[in-house]
């Protein structure tokens, strides 16, 4: 009995430990049961899944770029410290003396898929910066061409201090502007990352806001909005907004989302925003949710950028498929929900309509983590045709 203490107390400890991890990465006035509870699921999943958050925690607070080796090589001793910890776990199972039974091959495979599990499950929180290139007609961009960034579903997560892996990144790729396709904030997790963040690019750069659905559930738009226009971010709801960009005009339009919307009336902002837009210019749709696409399809608007879905939470390596993604309400989707086919990605709706969606930056919001399926910030060059 006196043997097993050491392995049974090692086994509770680390269990402590991540699971301190968690509730230290939950802000005190966030302590709700709907905060707690995902803090806990997260906790059970890293215990069998990997140290999702205490290596991201870990290491994007000091990365210089996304993709650093820093990050690769900061993930080493966690990753190890996990696959040791699985191993005392699973020498206590009557399932790992019973692998015993299909020789020492099976044991080590066990051990093959735990550690890839774990390696993946830390590479895969890392962010990356996903670029496409569109072309549009001729007249309505400068023959250098445009750049955007496009920022979706933050959920008002960490990246490093004072928000810099992500505001410096965004701004060594120069874009003309940058477009923020809703959830940026959370209802659940404070303010503070989305408002550091703000503070960082919106000075630097124009910036366009479209609410999404976790907005509207915090029941705190009209709070939210003025955080937004106070940091001089343009926000559109249901409206146009002419700007002039290296001397050609652009109509930025941007929709709520119609989570607490009459499908009659979310129909109708799109259909008066697609109005107001003037077709002789660039028409840029902010749009949180991409499931409507046959809706945006009715239109003519050059770019569309969306978000939402989350890149389907897991993706499917090779089929460019995520596995799940979030219903929220409103008008009946043309997009399914489960293996959704643009859960991250460039479609093209019709001539001339590009729909862009982002994979988003949301990771410690959501208690599963990410599969095959790195949080993204997008850029978007355009060129004239």
């Amino acid at each position: 009995m006196m043997k097993r203490i050491p392995r049974l107390a090692l086994l509770g400890l680390g269990f402590v430990v991540m699971l301190a991890v968690t509730f230290a990465m939950v802000p005190p006035e966030s302590a709700q049961f709907d905060v707690v509870a995902p803090a806990i699921a997260a906790a059970v999943l890293m215990l069998f899944c990997g140290p999702y958050l205490l290596a991201v925690g870990c290491t994007t607070g000091f990365l210089p770029d996304f993709g650093s080796f820093l990050g690769v090589a900061a993930m080493v001793p966690f990753c190890a410290l996990h696959i040791a910890f699985l191993s005392v776990l699973s020498t206590r199972t009557s399932l790992w003396r019973r692998m015993g039974r299909f020789g020492e091959r099976a044991r080590r495979f066990a051990v093959f898929v735990l550690a890839f599990v774990s390696i993946a499950g830390v590479w895969y929180e890392l962010p990356c910066v996903t670029r496409y290139d569109i072309s549009v007609e001729g007249g309505k961009v400068p023959a250098e061409g445009l750049r955007f960034a496009l920022v979706t579903d933050l959920h008002s997560c960490r990246y490093g201090a004072g928000q810099r892996v992500l505001s410096e990144k965004i701004l060594a790729l120069n874009p003309d502007a940058i477009l923020l396709s809703g959830d940026i904030f959370d209802d659940r997790l404070p303010d503070d990352n989305v408002k550091e963040f703000l503070a960082a690019v919106a000075r630097e750069r124009p910036c366009f806001y479209a609410f999404g659905n976790h907005e509207h559930w915090s029941e705190r738009v009209p709070e939210m909005r003025g955080i937004l226009e106070s940091a001089g971010v343009t926000v559109l709801e249901g409206t146009v907004r002419t700007t002039v960009i290296k001397g050609v005009e652009i109509d930025f339009c941007g929709i709520d989302d119609p989570t607490y919307m009459a499908d009659e009336e979310w129909l109708g902002q799109l259909a008066s925003v697609a109005a107001a837009a003037n077709p002789s210019r660039l028409r840029v749709l902010l749009s949180h949710r991409p499931e409507y696409s046959g809706a945006y399809a009715d239109y003519d608007f050059d770019l569309i950028c969306s978000g939402h879905l989350h890149g389907g939470q897991w993706g499917i390596p090779g089929l460019g498929l995520g596995v799940c993604g979030p219903s929220s309400g409103g008008p009946a989707p043309s997009e399914r929900l489960l293996f959704p086919r643009r859960a991250g990605g460039a479609y093209r709706l019709n001539d001339p309509t590009t729909m862009v969606v982002s994979r988003g930056l949301a990771r410690e919001s959501t208690p599963l983590p990410r599969f095959f399926n790195h949080p993204e910030l997008v850029v978007i060059d355009i060129k004239p045709r």
